[in-house]
């Protein structure tokens, strides 16, 4: 294989031999996966076809699940072949993740029982985990403002239904932001939850104290960037520090999707780091302004 990891010298080659059949393995279910999705224009497929989509990015899924040590990680992550394909991975994640969340919506809509349609949807107790796993490593927060909700909000839902907590959902999609009002009026929840068309600035002018960025919010950079002033501007009016939580792809679930980088949280001193557990895709970062 063309590869850094097979250059003689390297700190990774003595362990090379080891992990390499496991390594050909992941390799050709990946390469299995962008076969199946490669030709496929996500942003049009048909509501019929999201059956056939759920079976091909379960295995997706499963590979980002593999329980494997960060060596063998780091083997999969900078392997060319694979490198080469995770742009058009992580695009069609995204993509999914958008009509996965379109189809759940309108699901809910149609029933008059929404509650009992959600917690039965297969992936519910991730979203339950992570919320709960949120609220535990929290400050407790009054009114949670979440960046990129997206159509379904699953999430800003849980919060009030588990733990009381006021939420403002933002996303700059106007058909995200449309089928996420519907949503919290069909969960009798406009009182507890609002929704804001637009990006991170429209938090300059919002009450909230805590904030929350989607794993799939972008661009991080400036979302980011903006975050920092607009918090460093609300200083005087707070007596404790804002949390500031995002979602992150740590580990394997890096085939998911983009983690954050480093760069991009300048300007932020880290609290705590909460690694994924009980099926959950997410890690959740903490931080605070600096």
């Amino acid at each position: 294989m063309n590869s850094l990891l097979n250059v003689e010298g390297s700190p990774l080659s003595a362990r090379f031999q080891e992990y390499e059949p496991q390594l050909y393995d992941i390799r050709s279910h990946i390469l299995h996966f962008y076969g199946n999705i490669k030709d496929r224009d996500l942003s049009t497929t048909a509501e019929s076809n999201l059956e056939e989509l759920y079976e091909i990015f379960s295995e997706l899924d499963e590979l980002g699940h593999l329980d494997v040590d960060s060596t063998m990680c780091e083997f999969v992550l900078q392997d060319p072949a694979i490198r080469a394909l995770l742009p058009a991975v992580h695009s069609s994640y995204s993509s999914y993740f958008s009509l996965h969340e379109i189809q759940l919506a309108r699901k809910l809509l149609d029933h008059e029982n929404p509650w009992k349609v959600l917690e039965s949807f297969p992936l519910y107790p991730r979203y339950e985990n992570l919320i709960n796993i949120h609220f535990q490593n929290s400050s407790r927060p009054k009114i949670l403002a979440f960046i990129g909700c997206g159509p379904l909000p699953i999430t800003l839902l849980l919060f009030s239904k588990l733990y009381g907590i006021r939420c403002i959902g933002i996303d700059k999609d106007p058909e995200a932001v449309a089928l996420a009002k519907s949503c919290v009026k069909h969960f009798d929840l406009e009182k507890e939850i609002s929704i804001v068309a637009g990006d991170e600035n429209v938090l300059s002018e919002l009450e909230w104290d805590s904030v929350l960025i989607a794993a799939l919010a972008e661009p991080k950079p400036r979302i980011f960037r903006n975050l920092h002033t607009i918090i460093k501007k609300k200083k005087s009016d707070i007596v404790k520090p804002i949390s500031v939580c995002y979602r992150n792809y740590t580990g394997m679930r890096q085939l998911f999707y983009w983690p954050v980088r480093p760069e991009h949280t300048r300007g932020f001193r880290k609290i705590k780091e909460i690694n994924p557990s009980c099926g959950v895709n997410n890690t959740l970062v903490f931080l605070e302004c600096e």
